[in-house]
C-alpha cells in the first residue's frame, strides 16, 4: 500500500482538510471558496506534491513581481497574507481554473484567498 503524502502538505491549505473529494464542506457554485478547496484538493492529489510546489515556486517569484507591477491594489494584502508556499498552491488553482473553466473564469477570484 502506498504512503498517504497529504499530511506533509495538509498544513500548507487554508480551506481542504483532507476530505473525500464528494464531501465539500462549501456550497458549489455559491461560495468561491469551494473553489479554493476543490483546487486544494487537486493540488494535494498530485503524486509528485513537494515537486510541485519546488517547480511552482519558481513561477510563483515572476508570478509576484507581475501582480505588483500590474494589480498592486488588490494584490497588495494578497501578498502579504500568503507565504510562497501558498502561492505556489493559489498559482496552481489559477491555472486549473483557467485551463478547464476558461468561459466562467477570472482569476480576480483569488485575491480573496
Amino acid at each position: 500500500m502506498e504512503e498517504d503524502y497529504r499530511p506533509n502538505v495538509l498544513p500548507e491549505f487554508k480551506y481542504y482538510k483532507g476530505e473525500d473529494r464528494d464531501k465539500c464542506p462549501f456550497e458549489v457554485y455559491k461560495d468561491v471558496r469551494a473553489r479554493y478547496w476543490w483546487g486544494e484538493m487537486m493540488f494535494g492529489n498530485l503524486a509528485e506534491t513537494e515537486e510541485a510546489i519546488k517547480g511552482y515556486s519558481v513561477d510563483v517569484i515572476k508570478w509576484r513581481k507581475w501582480l505588483k507591477e500590474h494589480v498592486p491594489n488588490q494584490s497588495a494584502r494578497f501578498l502579504r497574507e500568503n507565504t510562497d508556499r501558498q502561492l505556489a498552491i493559489a498559482f496552481y488553482i489559477v491555472l486549473l481554473y483557467g485551463k478547464w473553466c476558461p468561459y466562467d473564469f477570472s482569476e480576480d477570484f483569488i485575491y480573496d484567498y
